[in-house]
């Protein structure tokens, strides 16, 4: 049981819970990261769904409802998934690397690796904000539109605009924006902290590290 909340322990009490990880690494706990990970990746994008109406045969018609809403569930899903993936694996390889030229203990590449998996706990968090920001929005009716997402780049411009200008006021989307600006300085100090405990280094040097790392992958590929 303790090792399915080890991403709750890493987000409460990340020193100690990483601390011990270099003891016993658990491959039970990644399990547990990966279904929380989805779970919230999965509402976040059914909330921006229920925030959507179109225009199908001169009816006002929530993307709910129609035949689409499915294919682009599923393939938003998979691909986000596959963009958080790809950060874990960006972010840990350059960690692993920054680190090993920073000296410290010797650790295996294998406990490093998946241990620092477990920095994708922010994620956890980081979704779940997005959900309950989106379910604050209110609905938008896209008149001019069928289908979703719009293939035209014109129209899909005229969405993105009406998007902005209806829901960039509100506080809810000015929230999210901004937490997912903590998420991310969260995501980089606890890469600090598993760099200084898995590594025992100096915190200068751990920090260092995870600025580093985080800004590369930052550059390469962007905010998710």
């Amino acid at each position: 049981m303790k090792d399915l909340v080890l991403p709750f322990r890493i987000l409460i009490s990340p020193f100690k819970t990483f601390s011990q990880l270099v003891q016993k690494t658990s491959l039970k706990g990644l399990i547990s990261l990966s279904a929380l990970i989805i779970v919230v990746v999965a509402a976040a994008q059914y909330a921006s769904a229920t925030k959507i109406d179109l225009q199908i045969d001169g009816q006002r018609t929530s993307f709910l409802a129609t035949s689409a809403f499915n294919d682009w569930f599923a393939s938003s899903l998979v691909w986000t998934a596959f963009w958080i993936l790809l950060y874990w694996l960006a972010f840990t390889s350059f960690l692993m690397l920054i680190s090993k030229t920073f000296g410290g203990k010797d650790i295996s590449w294998r406990i490093l690796f998946v241990n620092f998996a477990y920095l994708l706990s922010v994620f956890i968090v980081l979704y779940a904000v997005r959900a309950a920001v989106y379910f604050a929005l209110p609905t938008l009716y896209f008149q001019d539109i069928s289908s979703w997402p719009p293939v035209d780049t014109e129209v899909a411009n005229a969405a993105s605009k009406l998007m902005t200008d209806s829901w960039g006021p509100l506080f809810a989307y000015q929230f999210g924006i901004f937490f997912t600006l903590i998420a991310f300085a969260w995501l980089i100090v606890l890469g600090a902290i598993a760099v200084k405990a898995l590594r025992e280094v100096t915190w200068g040097k751990a920090v260092a590290v995870s600025v580093i790392g985080f800004s590369i992958v930052l550059f390469l590929f962007g905010l998710p």
